[in-house]
């Protein structure tokens, strides 16, 4: 598992956090447990020193040694014990004589005395022997109260190299945000470039290691804007130039298509086909400008609309029965003709690649509505079905079985879409073919049925039948209607 920048950026404080309070604790635990432990030492050697002299005293003045130990004042919890000759005495001794190391009995007895950190049993004890003229006094202080000190000194720097750890991970994670966030925004401004939203600039930070890319990265968005303005000129000037002679050249090749009876057949036949493929490039003409007139930002008309009722028109504009549209009947708020062109378009792409409409479903939702259009054919591959949306891009089975059509239906939907701010996919259809899916971010309204926006003009198909090259662009990228029964799908795609 590989963590996040900013995860790494609070790890790595978090770390660097607990490794200093942990050498600091240390430090600290150990210095302490030093001064603790020689204050405990020192002050246990004086107290055996002073009660030694005072034992003594009293035995040479002919005290008894048991009493002259039980006359000892009682601080803390210290044992006192005195061999006098061979014989032991103690007072509320729990250790015994025989529990004493012979190292603190020789050192006293070479040296006078001496003192040595002994355990017994589960105890352990700060143990002083001295040797007086009256015999060898050893007392004993226990060091429970010393380890339980630096026991708890222990867990309380445990705690706080803990606590370092949480703060230190806080501190970072909120240092890795600060320093993410212009990565942040880099990204997203990508996201919304790649997305086509060519206005995406970056704000300065004020950063001076930051600001060039900031500044690089509005450098690119203004180059990418200018290039595909002017791609999108350069295609418009050229349909617009292409639309005289083609107008010409189309309608001399229906004039001779019309008198086709007057040639032999061969040239009959080569007539019907320049007569066909001039129209076919006269619809690729007004796709090409649809889809300029469609990228180049065109004002997007807002009203309520009949979403229902405009599939039905669409429908019966292309000899389809209105039957075909099933589900509910919204009525929302977008642009009626757009709505229009994607319809028409995902409608003859299915007549031509698809064997047929099937249905046109309509689903109202919460947030919107999904207008669903399905057909029979054979279906689109999922590794395929993004790239159905590109401009000029063509099935495979269109390739094969050379299908008319000029791949840009599909693209215009896209980008009608994108212009009303809804999303089109395309899936498995129920009916077994491909499912198209336009889903409106609209709200549904009720206004009274005076208010509702009329649906735009679906053309006729008739008069699709020869499209006016010369003429204004307000149509899709439809094409003439194909029998359903007779059309064979060659692949999705227009």
């Amino acid at each position: 598992m590989r963590f996040g920048l900013r995860s790494r950026v609070a790890l790595v404080f978090a770390v660097l956090s607990m490794l200093v309070a942990l050498v600091v604790s240390t430090g600290i635990y150990l210095a302490s447990r030093a001064y603790l432990t020689n204050q405990r030492e020192t002050t246990s050697l004086s107290r055996a020193l002073t009660d030694a002299r005072s034992v003594d005293a009293a035995i040479a003045g002919g005290m008894q040694p048991g009493r002259a130990l039980a006359q000892l004042p009682v601080v803390g919890s210290s044992q006192a014990l005195m061999r006098v000759g061979t014989q032991w005495f103690s007072r509320g001794a729990s250790v015994l004589p025989a529990d004493l190391p012979t190292s603190l009995i020789d050192m006293a007895l070479s040296s006078g005395g001496g003192q040595q950190r002994i355990a017994v049993g589960d105890e352990t004890f700060y143990a002083v022997s001295v040797y007086t003229r009256s015999g060898l006094y050893v007392e004993l202080f226990p060091l429970e109260e010393l380890e339980a000190i630096l026991d708890d000194a222990r867990v309380i720097l445990a705690i706080l190299a803990i606590v370092a750890f949480l703060v230190g991970g806080a501190v970072g994670s909120l240092i890795g945000r600060r320093l993410m966030r212009p990565l942040e925004l880099l990204g997203a401004g990508a996201q919304q470039l790649a997305s086509g939203d060519l206005s995406v600039r970056l704000p300065d930070t004020g950063d001076p290691d930051l600001d060039p890319i900031s500044d690089s990265f509005n450098e690119m968005a203004v180059a990418v804007a200018s290039r595909i303005d002017r791609e999108r000129r350069f295609v418009a000037n050229v349909s617009h130039e292409l639309r005289s002679p083609l107008t010409t050249v189309v309608a001399t090749a229906e004039l001779l298509e019309s008198h086709r009876d007057a040639f032999g057949p061969r040239e009959a036949r080569l007539v019907t086909s320049l007569a066909g493929q001039s129209r076919r490039l006269s619809r690729i003409l007004l796709d090409l400008l649809e889809i300029s007139s469609v990228t180049a930002s065109a004002p997007v008309q807002r009203d309520a609309t009949d979403v229902a009722a405009l599939a039905e028109q669409v429908l019966v504009a292309r000899n389809l029965p209105p039957r075909l549209v099933s589900g509910d009947r919204p009525v929302v708020v977008t642009d009626a003709r757009r709505i229009e062109r994607v319809l028409a378009n995902l409608v003859d792409n299915a007549t031509r690649h698809g064997q047929g409409v099937r249905q046109v479903l309509v689903v109202q939702g919460d947030h919107g509505v999904r207008i669903h259009v399905d057909d029979a054919g054979p279906g689109v591959e999922p590794d395929g079905a993004d790239r159905l949306f590109e401009p000029f891009a063509r099935g495979e089975r269109a390739e094969e079985h050379r299908v008319e059509g000029a791949g840009l239906g599909l693209a215009i939907v896209r980008d009608q879409a994108d212009a009303i701010g809804a999303s089109i996919a395309v899936r498995r259809s129920p009916f077994g073919g491909a499912r198209f899916t336009l889903d409106l971010p609209a709200d549904p309204v009720e206004p009274p049925d005076q208010a509702l926006a009329p649906a735009a003009p679906v053309p006729d198909p008739g008069k699709q039948e020869r499209p006016p090259v010369g003429g204004p662009v307000a149509g899709s990228a439809a094409q003439p209607p194909v029998d359903a029964s007779t059309s064979r799908r060659t692949g999705s795609g227009s």
